[in-house]
């Protein structure tokens, strides 16, 4: 019987044929997510971070971690030195941005990929110039609106939410939001295992800093103690950070691994699987329980990107084979990882 060809594999051979075509779709794919991750970045900073609320209302900032958070940081350290930084000071905080994350940056270059450090940059700078425009009545309308009736909790949420999707979508696209997602992404890529927890490693030592700053100022807001309202934050930033780690992981399954556990009869299966998916397998003779025939057991763990395409060929080959997919917490080993560009 013919192979009936999907849209999907006639428009990825369609690109093939055509280089120049699939450089462009490329290209341009990752430039528009990257544009698309620092407008949903900045939208968090502006409208539940660090918000400018109507009518001169004052609020609380929270402290968002990573290159933005250390940024925040650097503004906090200045005020308890004297200098007049006001919270909402937007420019200050975009030229921060960009200086903490330089050096980041030609990590980016150095250890992972130019065309994931090029993308980078795209979207840190692009964050730059959103966090400046964002600044009209309808975004003070929404971190108003926030704020006074969903609290310091639902701009916790929010800004979560903003963050790790935002993170997310430039991780879908083998780039990301600048900062210390890079940092995450490197050490993610040499171990092998998800970013998320990485990057709530070092924001809460960021965010923990900040806080020790505020308690330290002696600033007072609505009549509460320094410390009081910095332990408090402290709490709300841990929300925080567990929304974006979860978002993050919700959406980034690169680095996720499952094993595969193949029971067939077709001999030739293990050589198939073996051109077309970049991964070793193990192969082991058994005896069905029931029939008495000779079967094959075949174990291959892949990334979660891999998995779709390896089943559809298990079944391609062997329709009446039974396949079993298992989650990994980790992978030690040579385990093929495709290089980032």
């Amino acid at each position: 019987m013919k192979h009936k060809h999907s849209f999907q594999e006639r428009y990825q051979s369609y690109l093939y044929n055509h280089l120049w075509l699939k450089f462009t779709v490329d290209y341009g794919t990752a430039f528009l997510a990257s544009v698309i991750s620092a407008a949903i970045f900045a939208f968090g900073i502006v409208c539940f971070m660090n918000p400018t609320l109507t009518g001169g209302q004052t609020t609380l900032e929270l402290v968002s971690g990573g290159s933005s958070g250390l940024a925040q940081v650097i503004a906090s350290l200045l005020r308890v030195c004297g200098v007049d930084i006001e919270p909402g000071n937007t420019l200050f905080f975009s030229i921060a941005y960009l200086v903490v994350n330089a050096p980041l940056i030609v990590l980016a270059f150095k250890g992972i990929g130019v065309r994931f450090a090029t993308f980078t940059v795209i979207n840190v700078l692009f964050v730059f110039l959103f966090s400046n425009i964002f600044k009209g009545q309808f975004f003070q309308e929404i971190a108003t609106i926030v704020n006074n009736h969903g609290g310091f909790l639902s701009r916790a949420l929010f800004a979560g939410m903003c963050t790790g999707l935002s993170s997310a979508i430039a991780y879908k696209f083998e780039t990301s939001a600048g900062g210390f997602d890079i940092v995450s992404y490197y050490v993610s890529l040499r171990k092998s295992t998800t970013a998320g927890k990485y990057s709530v490693i070092i924001n809460a030592i960021i965010i923990a800093a900040f806080y020790l700053m505020y308690g330290f100022s002696g600033a007072e807001f609505d009549g509460y103690s320094t410390w009081g309202i910095a332990v408090a934050c402290v709490f709300f930033s841990i929300v925080y950070l567990f929304t974006v780690m979860l978002v993050v992981d919700a959406i980034n399954i690169r680095n996720k691994k499952v094993q595969i556990e193949i029971n067939t009869t077709n001999s030739d299966l293990p050589s198939m699987l073996l051109a077309r998916i970049p991964h070793g397998l193990t192969v082991v003779k058994a005896k069905g329980g029931y029939s008495g025939q000779d079967r094959l057991l075949i174990y291959v763990v892949v990334s979660s990107l891999e998995m779709k395409s390896a089943i559809k060929l298990i079944k391609e080959v062997d329709p009446s084979s039974f396949v079993t997919v298992k989650s990994l917490v980790q992978v030690y080993g040579r385990f093929f990882s495709q290089k980032i560009r």
